[in-house]
């Protein structure tokens, strides 16, 4: 959901001509359903023995997504709930059945929104999803809804996060980040996406953060301290939040 313009040209998986101008809404429209399916689908569908590699050990996405889901369900009851970087909406009906009273989802992808939409389409749940086209830059306050993303800070500039925390600053949040560390896990995602796009993207790649910077974020909003909890099974990702989440590890 970045807007800041970047250079890539990219194909299902961010390949494509070196050098070539493009901005996240490009990358993202090409590479989001051919991403999810691979992650979270059958790792069979990936264009290249590589990919298909790369998706098959590819459980700590799978893992933070039912993590995230576990930790933020006894916080839903009643809540409203925003999903930044919502992709095909994969999170939607398993936070209402878990007791959200509403969902909406913004995404920066056109092709991710119009599938999370027919996916929906005819829903129990009606109204109380939507799902809409929006850059971080675009978004309105948010009120009191819970602001959650997963793995969307990875792609965004600190401004970008500020407005993160501004939009939501009247709620509660719940956000998955990568964080910066030394480790082999780490040094192997860096070469995977060097080799899959990275050296045909300018540099639009994902981002590590510490959580101090994202303190730092929180303190320019004069907001609390996070909590933080990370689990061996999503490698460097962690979650950030001002719930109360279970198993905290600063």
């Amino acid at each position: 959901m970045s807007s800041t313009p970047a250079r890539a040209s990219a194909n299902c998986f961010g390949r494509g001509e070196a050098d070539m101008p493009t901005d996240p809404k490009s990358f993202w429209n090409g590479k989001i359903l051919g991403w999810e399916e691979c992650r979270y689908g059958s790792p069979d569908v990936a264009p290249t023995p590589f990919e298909r590699l790369a998706a098959r050990l590819s459980g700590s996405l799978r893992s933070r997504l039912d993590r995230a889901v576990a930790l933020v369900t006894p916080h839903l009851p009643g809540r409203r709930v925003v999903e930044l970087g919502c992709g095909s909406g994969l999170l939607a009906e398993r936070l209402m059945a878990a007791g959200a009273a509403s969902y909406h989802g913004f995404d920066i992808a056109e092709v991710a929104v119009d599938k999370a939409r027919a996916r929906f389409a005819g829903s129990p749940y009606g109204t109380s999803v939507c799902f809409d086209v929006a850059g971080v830059g675009e978004l309105p306050p948010q009120g009191d809804a819970l602001v959650l993303s997963l793995g969307l800070f990875d792609w965004l500039t600190p401004a970008e996060i500020d407005r993160v925390f501004a939009v939501g600053r009247e709620g509660r949040y719940f956000h998955a980040v990568a964080e910066r560390r030394r480790s082999l896990d780490q040094w192997l995602h860096r070469f995977y996406v060097h080799l899959s796009y990275g050296h045909r993207t300018g540099g639009y790649v994902p981002q590590y953060h510490s959580v101090a910077e994202i303190e730092a974020a929180l303190r320019r909003h004069r907001l609390p301290p996070c909590h933080v909890h990370r689990h061996p099974s999503m490698r460097f990702g962690i979650f950030v939040s001002d719930l109360p989440i279970g198993g905290l590890d600063r």
